[in-house]
């Protein structure tokens, strides 16, 4: 039993950053669930959708929702989830904070939330500065 994932993102940015997470992984080692929201959804029925979603995946131990961008529909929608005690939201997907997350499957919710906040920011790096870091 593991934390369940939501990727609740625009359009296909969900569903590509999992297909490139299991090229990395063969498998996945929690159980996902995609909703991707486009300009011709109404949130309501998103957030009717994402509801049904969180209740399927929670096996126990809570479910954490992936959103792209804060502000914007998708980080909306995720926020009316956010008084749940079952239930912890990052934005900002992105890869490696994706790929982080597989790498801690039994973690807590607590812990996994935590873990894809260090994924996604520490993967953010100028790579001129590493560069120039690492030729020193």
């Amino acid at each position: 039993m593991n934390v369940g994932l939501l990727l609740l993102t625009h359009n296909d940015i969900g569903s590509q950053l999992l297909l490139a997470a299991k090229s990395v992984y063969g498998s996945i080692p929690t159980r996902v669930e995609i909703l991707s929201v486009d300009q011709y959804d109404n949130p309501a029925d998103v957030t009717n959708l994402a509801k049904q979603y969180i209740k399927v995946l929670d096996e126990g131990k809570g479910v954490l929702v992936l959103t792209d961008v804060f502000g914007a529909t998708p980080s909306n929608i995720a926020s009316n989830f956010s008084n749940k005690s079952n239930v912890s939201i990052v934005s900002g997907v992105n890869l490696s904070m994706l790929l982080n997350v597989f790498n801690y499957p039994s973690c807590s919710l607590k812990e996994m939330t935590k873990k894809a906040i260090e994924g996604g920011v520490n993967s953010i790096v100028n790579i001129k500065n590493v560069r120039k870091n690492s030729k020193n």
